[in-house]
């Protein structure tokens, strides 16, 4: 019986730290079966549970194309509790057969997650500028976001615009506020005559633009009618982990002390502190290439240092400010990282408000 309890007490531990977040969807496709490329778009509830044993996290939410936008459940949703990522597509100019990816990242045992979305768009009536749906005066632009999706850091994609000229005299395109340092903005031909298709071309330079992840920037077309509009360019720029091919036991390989910090009790408005530390045990340099905050305004992180030589470690210092909002406060904080097996790391920190000053001990 001695020995039972004993190995009680030496197994409730481990038992109490492998326990994880679970995410179980209702369903990981929606066919919207055919939608009209006039009505507007159209949205679905991916409806999931958590049935792990501790809160479940959803940490990001992206899909496979600008057409399609996520919203998601922000709070921690706790074990048994359910929570809804609603998907919305754009049918407009997309007429056809349509399939459209959805990843979602998260605390669960499983990280990611794939859903899926798909349908038919009937194509709207026949007219000779409906593919237009952009303006700068008589300058018709096809889009005003070029969605380069996801990217590696030594790409050059290529993108491009169908413009036309619906007036009556000729239209030259210019073109401002151009990043220089990664963006290379053109117009083929440089004069548009009346009713003549165009296009703009742009070329992106992913290991000029020295970011990671998700990024957006903006330029401006103007015509020498004085006319403008604007458009956005996006990307999703990750690491070319190429090099590594054949010999991944040589990258570098990051090892956290712990992924979580449970800051306990505290009250309104109070400063808490934690340490990490992250650890190189590969044969590379391990480098932090960016550091994500789910609220800048709450939370510091700072780095001893960037770069981690192999077998070294260094220390990572998070600081968060409290509200004086009573309740649960949950933060996340993402490191982008060159580590083939870890290129992006979460992290959570975590902490009850309490009503009064005074924390519990």
């Amino acid at each position: 019986m001695k020995r039972i309890i004993f190995l009680l007490f030496v197994c409730l531990p481990f038992l109490a730290f492998s326990q994880k977040a679970q995410i179980q969807f209702e369903s990981n496709l929606h066919n919207f079966g055919t939608v009209e490329e006039h009505g507007g778009s159209v949205t679905h509830d991916f409806v999931f549970q958590n049935t792990g044993q501790v809160p479940l996290i959803i940490s990001n939410v992206r899909t496979s194309c600008g057409c399609t936008s996520p919203e998601w459940s922000r709070q921690p949703i706790p074990p048994g509790g359910n929570g809804i990522i609603k998907v919305s597509f754009n049918p407009q100019n997309r007429p056809g057969a349509f399939t459209k990816s959805i990843t979602v990242n998260s605390n669960a045992e499983t990280p990611v997650s794939s859903l899926t979305i798909r349908g038919t768009v009937n194509r709207r009536p026949a007219d000779p500028y409906a593919a237009y749906t952009f303006s700068a005066g008589n300058l018709k632009l096809a889009a005003n976001t070029l969605n380069f999706g996801s990217v590696k850091n030594t790409d050059k994609p290529v993108k491009e615009i169908a413009v036309v000229n619906t007036g009556d005299k000729p239209v030259q395109l210019s073109f401002e506020s151009v990043p220089a340092a990664f963006l290379t903005v053109t117009s083929e031909p440089e004069v548009l005559e009346k009713n003549k298709p165009g296009r703009i071309r742009v070329a992106y330079n992913a290991a000029a633009r020295k970011e990671w992840g998700f990024v957006s920037d903006k330029f401006t077309v103007k015509t020498n009618m004085g006319m403008s509009h604007d458009v956005t360019v996006l990307a999703n720029i990750s690491e070319d982990f190429s090099e590594y091919v054949g010999r991944f036991e040589e990258a570098p390989k990051a090892v956290f002390s712990d992924r979580n910090a449970e800051l306990g009790t505290v009250g309104k408005n109070v400063l808490k502190k934690h340490e990490l530390y992250i650890e190189n045990t590969g044969k590379n340099d391990l480098i932090i290439r960016k550091i994500g905050i789910s609220d800048e305004t709450r939370v510091k992180v700072s780095p001893a240092k960037t770069v981690i030589k192999p077998g070294k470690k260094i220390k990572v210092e998070l600081s968060v400010q409290f509200d004086d909002k009573p309740g649960r406060k949950v933060y996340v904080v993402s490191f982008t990282l060159n580590d083939p097996a870890s290129s992006l790391v979460t992290y959570r920190i975590s902490g009850n408000v309490q009503l009064n000053n005074t924390t519990q001990p």
